[in-house]
């Protein structure tokens, strides 16, 4: 069986991510209603995008991928295949097995390698250092997709730390492409944040 490679999946990200960020200026010339909803459609494609990628390198490192760098993950047991390694996640050295992986937070992401991963390996570290970037894009791509009590008390915290307060009015495309908040839209810092943390983590 060939060794993964984590190239494969910066490359696809990559490639993924930048079709994303080039909707940014067409869209500039479109009504504002129009451009709200392609923002948030953008932002559920990145959403979905960290999450298949996060999920891939995590089970690649467990068949034996190396980093980009060349460096050897330090893993404690390691899968024949993906479908092997997701199995190992949800129940190696579990008295409990986890029935579901996600992948859409920093603490999940954590406890999905706690015991086939070694706590010492750089992973955990990047995953750490971008959990509030995660906790942010989750807050907004969950108001934009189910649009429920609980997102909007989520989303009111994202309003809270972006604006200094809740404003009225505010839905998730007009944070997600206002520019009164630093000099690029939220949804390019997002982008360009999730470019940051998927290539820190495959130390490419």
């Amino acid at each position: 069986m060939s060794v993964p490679r984590l190239e494969v999946d910066w490359k696809e990200f990559d490639y993924q991510s930048a079709q994303l960020g080039s909707l940014l200026l067409p869209i500039a010339s479109l009504p504002t209603r129009h451009r709200k909803l392609i923002a948030e459609i953008a932002l559920v494609r990145l959403f979905l995008l960290l999450e298949n990628t996060i999920q891939s390198i995590c089970a690649k490192i467990l068949c034996g991928a190396s980093y980009l760098d060349t460096s050897q993950p330090r893993i404690l047991i390691r899968a024949q295949s993906a479908m092997h390694a997701h199995s190992l996640m949800r129940s190696h050295s579990r008295p409990n097995p986890k029935k579901d992986l996600k992948w859409s937070s920093s603490s999940e992401i954590r406890d999905n390698l706690a015991t086939t991963l070694a706590q010492t390996d750089p992973l955990f570290l990047t995953v750490i250092n971008h959990g509030a970037f995660l906790t942010d894009i989750r807050y907004a791509r969950n108001h934009i997709v189910h649009n429920n009590e609980n997102t909007r008390n989520n989303f009111r915290k994202l309003l809270r730390k972006h604006y200094g307060g809740l404003k009225r009015g505010i839905t998730p495309g007009i944070l997600l492409l206002t520019t009164k908040l630093g000099p690029s839209p939220l949804l390019q810092d997002f982008l360009a944040e999730s470019r940051v943390l998927i290539k820190t983590l495959i130390k490419g």
